[in-house]
């Protein structure tokens, strides 16, 4: 097990409160006039407010009313909760406890603020705040989820890179904002409103009842999320990282556009190296990633779940596509593609043989980014090769 930190949210999560959050916003958006169906209101809750209005009522009524609404919410909620007291979901106490004693960190993550939070714990009856060592609330990022900013903070103030760490949640914005921070993400059912298939689709790496269940699988739940050896700090990301700076170093100076692909083990070792082959192969499938896979072919077990995929580049479609059908665990990656990156147009797969990787980008991305400045400034790139790099370098 390679994991030092689970970051778990809240609402639906620990708290058994997204339908009294339900009922909440029904009240605020009916004081304000906004009739809006409770189904409706439903498929939104595990947003934070900010994200939230907009995406039912739209940008023009989140100007108008917004804030307002937002602050309806907050005391119909605080009323619902005092008026009768909300249930912390089975086995919170006992995996909190569990993973202290295994020398995890814990975390909170919530897209609700810090006085909100009180309301909850408060009712509750439990100062989930003692139980963790980090709580981190929407008063503390610019972006609720499923902007990934709850999360980075939070990694932030553990001292530990996203491949470190594991989120625990029941929404699919949960599972968003894990995506984008580089994050493994555990679903559970317990919230009510999103069942195992939605939070598997949405990307969930396995999904459990509530916190008993998984407490109840926690070392295999542990092994799924993290089924390598290696701790995956920042040191050694940007040591593997390096290695494909190498690699496409070497591919720039074969007349290939400057991407070095690595694949490694769940240990750190390095199977293969590949640089993108496209001009001294004429083949147009013949990038960084696939020339790698290729080489690395034979060299780990068929069952084997714990690769590491390291790209100077973002993969496109068809690499990350290839990683998912390879089960890698883990594709760490340098520069962002805007243009034609993977990681926000591939769906998580569903087939039991595959698996969605947790997506580590902006890895010593200007390294990357300085060696395309080089790769035109040489002047022997292709017209194509000219222009990809052009748009790339415009767009990051």
């Amino acid at each position: 097990m390679a994991i030092d930190a689970i970051i778990f949210d809240v609402d639906g999560t620990l708290i058994d409160s997204n339908a009294a959050h339900v009922e909440a916003w029904s009240t605020a958006l009916g004081t304000h006039g906004y009739r809006v169906s409770p189904d409706r209101i439903a498929v939104e809750i595990g947003k934070g407010g900010d994200k939230l209005v907009p995406s039912i009522l739209g940008d023009a009524i989140e100007k108008k009313d917004g804030d307002a609404l937002r602050k309806e919410h907050s005391k119909a909620f605080a009323r619902l909760a005092n008026a009768a007291a909300l249930k912390v979901f089975p086995g919170v106490e006992a995996l909190l406890t569990d993973l202290r004693c295994r020398g995890l960190k814990t975390a909170l993550a919530t897209s609700s603020t810090k006085s909100h939070l009180e309301t909850t714990l408060h009712s509750a009856g439990i100062d989930l705040t003692k139980l963790v060592d980090e709580v981190i609330t929407a008063d503390d990022v610019s972006e609720s989820k499923p902007a990934p900013g709850l999360l980075l903070t939070t990694l932030k103030k553990l001292k530990l890179s996203p491949a470190q760490a594991v989120m625990v949640g029941d929404t699919p914005y949960d599972i968003d904002a894990s995506r984008d921070g580089g994050l493994v993400c555990l679903g559970l059912l317990c919230g009510g409103l999103n069942d195992a298939e939605k939070l598997r689709s949405a990307g969930a790496r396995v999904v459990y009842r509530d916190p008993a269940d998984l407490l109840a699988h926690l070392d295999k739940a542990m092994k799924i999320a993290s089924p390598g050896s290696a701790h995956l700090d920042q040191s050694l990301i940007e040591s593997l990282m390096r290695v494909a700076l190498v690699v496409a170093l070497d591919g720039m100076e074969h007349g290939e556009a400057p991407i070095g692909a690595v694949l490694a083990r769940g240990d750190g070792t390095i199977l293969a190296r590949g640089y993108n082959e496209l001009n001294g192969s004429k083949n147009k499938t013949a990038h960084a990633e696939i020339v790698a896979f290729s080489r690395a072919a034979g060299q780990s077990p068929p069952e084997s779940r714990d690769l590491i995929l390291v790209s100077t580049l973002e993969p496109c479609v068809m690499c990350l596509g290839a990683a998912m059908e390879a089960a890698v665990d883990t594709i760490l990656y340098g520069l962002g593609a805007p243009a034609d990156g993977g990681t926000r147009r591939v769906r998580p797969p569903s087939s039991p043989e595959s698996q969605m990787p947790r997506l580590v980008g902006n890895v010593l991305a200007e390294e990357s980014r300085a060696m395309f400045k080089e790769f035109l400034r040489q002047g022997n790139a292709s017209p194509p090769q000219v222009e990809f790099a052009k748009q790339l370098l415009k767009l990051t």
